[in-house]
C-alpha cells in the first residue's frame, strides 16, 4: 500500500507555509511525454514542479550562485535525503506496528514477519540498560582467569566483533569471491570504560576499582599502540595460506580459533588469506601470551559492551533521551540489524507492485548512460595505451544494476530457508545478539563457497553489515568489488524518483545520478578496480599520461574531494550529452532539469568526503556549457567563468 505521504510538498511541508494547491504556474513549455512509458500521470508531475519552483528563490541570479537560485526557500533543517528516508521509516513503523496489533495477520504465515514484530515489542519494552543480561547471554566460561584471551575473542567474533589484539574478518575481494583478511589490533580505536559498562563486567571475588581498571586498561592500550605501524590502505596486504600463518606465528591457535568465529568444522592448511603486517600480529601474541588473562580477558568484554552499545540506533544507547522517539530508534535499530528480514518485508508490502514498472525505466537510463560512457571511453581523450582503453572499456561495458536492497535472482524458498536460520528470543537483548550472529554466519558461509546458487543470490546485491551509517541506504552508489551501481529503496520515491516523471524531472535527477555513480568507477581511488572488482594499478598508469594529470590538475581539490569532484562533473556531462534531444532544445524543459538536478543538493552541508551542497552544486553546473546556455548566463558570471576541466 503507498501512503499519501509520498505526495506531500516537501518545501512546503517542512517550511509549514501554504498547502500545495497555490498559485504557481507550471511553465508551458515543459515535455510532458513519457520517455519510455504509453502515459504518465499529470498531477505526480505538476505537484512536483510546483514542489520544485517553490523552493525557487526567484530574487538570486541563477548565474550568480545557482544553489542560493534553487534551494533558497529550501528549509536548511533537511534534505531530500532525510525526507526520504523519513517516508521509508514511517512505511516500516505503520507495518510493523499493525503487525502487533494484529496477531492474527496473514502476514504471520510468510517468512520474517512474526519475528519482525517480536522483536520490535521486546524493542518498546525496554525499561533500563541491563548490559550484563549481553554477556550472560554469551555463556561465557566459568573463569576468566585460564580462558585463552584468542579463544574469547573468536566468540565475540561470530557477532561481528572484531576491533582489536588482531582483526578476523570477512570481506568482499572481488565480483565472486570474499576472504578472510587479518590485521593487527586497531591502535586507533581504544576503549571508554564508562561506569555501566565497568559495572557489567564479571569481575569475580577480587574486583578492581573502576579506576584502577581503567587505568590498566590505558597502559595496555599504550603497549599495543607500540606494536603497530601506521598505515590506512590495503596496499600492504599480503596472500599467505593458513599452514604458512601458523608457521610464521606459532604462538596461537589458528585453526582453533577461526573455525569457532567462522563457525567451520574446519579449515584446509591450504586456505588463503589476505593478511597485513604478520610481523606485528606476532609481536602482538607474544605481548598478550605473557600477561595476566583475566585483565585481557575483561578488556575484550569491555570492548564487545563499547561495540554494542556504538553500533547504530542501539536503544540502550539513549535510552534517557529517547524523547519519545523509542519506536523510530526501534525501526531504524531493525533496519540495520536485520538487513535481510526488513527489506524482505518492505518489497512484498510496499515495492514489489512498482518494480517491474520502475526496473524497466531505470534499465533504460542506465543502458543508455552505459553505451555514451563506453563510447567516451573509446574515444580515448587521454590518448591513453590500448590495453588500458580495452580495460576501462571492459569496465563500463560490465558494469550492473541492482534496483531495490534485495537481489533480484532469490527465490521464496530462499527466504523461507534463510528464515529458519534467524531466532529471536526472550528479551531485546537476546534479539540483537542473535540478529549480529544471524547476519555474521551468513557473510561466513559466503567465504566458505560451498553453495553455487547460493553464491550467485549473495554476489547480486551488496549486503550492508549492521554496523554501517544510515547513509550506506540513502542513495545509489557504486560498489567497486562487484562493479555495480545498487539503488535503494529510499531512492526508488519523492523527491528523487517517479516512473512517471516527464522528461525534464526524470533525467534531471536519475540520469545524473546514476551518471554520478558511473564516474565514481573512474575517480583516482575506485577506479583501480577492473570490471570483476580485482585490484588493479590503473592509477599508476593514468597518472602517466599528461593529459590525464592535467585533467586532475584542473579540478585541484584534495584526494577526498577530488574524487566527488569527478563524477560530480563527468556524471553531470554525461547525463546531459545523453539526453540533448529535441525536448532540452526548450528553455523551460532545460531549466526545470537543472532546478530538479539541484533539488538533491539543498540542505546538505556535506562531509569529510563531500563538499556542501552549495559549493558542490555550482562546480557542477558551472563546467556543464549547457547551463550556461539554457539561464543565458554571460561570459564571465560565476556559473559561466571556470576552466572547463578536460575529464571523460
Amino acid at each position: 500500500m503507498e501512503m499519501a505521504l509520498r505526495f506531500f510538498s516537501f518545501c512546503i511541508l517542512l517550511a509549514g507555509t501554504v498547502p500545495v494547491s497555490s498559485s504557481i504556474l507550471i511553465p508551458n513549455n515543459v515535455s510532458r511525454s513519457c520517455p519510455y512509458r504509453s502515459s504518465c500521470n499529470s498531477s505526480v508531475n505538476v505537484q512536483h514542479i510546483e514542489m520544485l519552483m517553490d523552493c525557487v528563490d526567484k530574487t538570486k541570479d541563477p548565474c550568480d550562485d545557482f544553489y542560493a537560485y534553487a534551494c533558497g526557500n529550501w528549509k536548511r533543517n533537511y534534505t531530500a535525503t532525510s525526507t526520504s528516508e523519513d517516508q521509508i521509516n514511517s512505511q516500516y513503523k505503520y507495518l510493523i506496528q499493525n503487525l502487533s496489533r494484529n496477531p492474527r495477520s496473514p502476514e504471520y504465515r510468510q517468512p520474517m514477519y512474526g519475528k519482525l514484530a517480536t522483536y520490535y515489542q521486546h524493542c518498546l519494552g525496554l525499561r533500563g540498560r541491563n548490559l550484563r543480561r549481553y554477556l550472560e547471554l554469551l555463556d561465557l566460561p566459568s573463569s576468566l582467569n585460564s580462558t585463552d584471551w584468542m579463544d574469547l575473542l573468536s566468540r565475540l567474533g561470530q557477532y561481528g566483533y572484531r576491533g582489536h589484539f588482531v582483526e578476523v574478518s570477512v570481506r568482499w575481494h572481488n565480483a565472486s569471491r570474499h576472504m578472510i583478511f587479518l590485521e593487527p589490533h586497531n591502535h586507533r580505536l581504544n576503549l571508554n570504560l564508562t561506569q555501566d559498562i565497568y559495572e557489567a563486567l564479571p569481575l569475580g571475588e577480587l574486583p578492581l576499582s573502576y579506576s584502577a581498571l581503567r587505568d590498566q586498561f590505558v597502559e595496555l592500550e599504550d603497549r599495543l599502540a607500540t606494536l603497530v605501524k601506521s598505515h590506512e590502505t590495503d596496499d600492504s596486504f599480503m596472500v599467505y595460506s593458513l599452514d604458512e600463518i601458523q608457521n610464521k606465528v606459532p604462538e596461537l591457535k589458528w585453526t582453533e580459533a577461526l573455525t569457532k568465529q567462522l563457525n567451520r568444522t574446519s579449515i584446509g592448511g591450504d586456505h588463503s588469506f589476505q593478511v597485513d603486517d604478520l610481523t606485528a600480529i606476532r609481536e602482538i601474541a607474544i605481548l598478550l601470551n605473557s600477561m595476566d588473562r583475566r585483565l585481557l580477558n575483561l578488556y575484550s568484554l569491555a570492548r564487545f559492551l563499547q561495540y554494542l552499545l556504538q553500533l547504530p540506533h542501539n536503544p540502550l544507547a539513549t535510552m534517557e533521551s529517547d524523547g519519545g522517539m523509542r519506536s523510530l530508534r526501534c525501526i531504524r535499530q531493525m533496519r540495520r540489524v536485520l538487513y535481510i528480514p526488513m527489506n524482505y518485508v518492505y518489497e512484498r508490502n510496499y515495492y514489489a507492485p512498482r518494480r517491474e514498472a520502475d526496473e524497466y525505466v531505470i534499465r533504460k537510463v542506465f543502458g543508455e548512460l552505459q553505451e555514451k560512457l563506453e563510447k567516451a571511453v573509446r574515444t580515448n581523450p587521454f590518448q591513453l595505451q590500448p590495453d588500458l582503453v580495452d580495460q576501462l572499456s571492459e569496465k563500463v561495458e560490465k558494469m550492473r544494476i541492482n534496483v531495490g536492497n534485495l537481489p533480484p535472482n532469490a527465490s521464496e524458498q530462499f527466504y523461507t530457508d534463510i528464515d529458519k536460520r534467524w531466532k529471536v528470543g526472550e528479551d531485546f537483548y537476546e534479539d540483537h545478539l542473535n540478529g549480529l550472529l544471524f547476519f555474521y554466519s551468513i557473510v561466513a558461509e559466503l567465504e566458505g563457497g560451498v553453495d553455487s546458487n547460493s553464491q550467485s543470490i549473495w554476489y547480486s546485491f551488496n549486503m550492508h553489515s549492521p554496523d554501517f551509517g544510515d547513509n550506506i541506504d540513502a542513495t545509489p552508489y557504486f560498489h567497486c568489488l562487484s562493479n555495480m551501481i545498487l539503488v535503494p529503496y529510499s531512492y526508488l520515491t519523492l523527491p528523487f524518483f517517479h516512473v512517471d516523471f516527464w522528461p525534464a524531472l526524470l533525467y534531471g535527477d536519475l540520469a545524473n545520478t546514476l551518471g554520478h555513480e558511473m564516474l565514481h568507477a573512474f575517480d583516482t581511488f575506485l577506479g583501480d578496480y577492473d570490471g570483476q572488482g580485482n585490484m588493479r594499478n590503473f592509477s599508476d598508469q593514468l597518472g602517466k599520461e599528461p593529459l590525464y594529470k592535467t585533467a586532475l590538475e584542473c579540478l585541484d581539490q584534495s584526494d577526498a574531494i577530488l574524487n566527488e569532484r569527478i563524477p560530480d562533473v563527468s556524471g553531470s556531462r554525461l547525463a546531459i550529452r545523453t539526453y540533448m534531444g529535441d525536448w532540452l532544445s526548450l528553455p523551460d524543459n532545460g531549466q526545470i532539469y537543472f532546478i530538479q538536478f539541484a533539488h538533491f543538493f539543498c540542505g546538505d552541508e556535506g562531509d569529510k568526503y563531500h563538499e556542501s551542497g552549495s559549493q558542490r552544486l555550482n562546480y557542477a553546473v558551472s563546467q556543464v556549457p549547457e547551463f550556461a546556455e539554457i539561464f543565458e548566463c554571460k561570459a564571465g558570471t560565476k556559473m559561466n567563468s571556470s576552466p572547463q576541466c578536460p575529464f571523460w
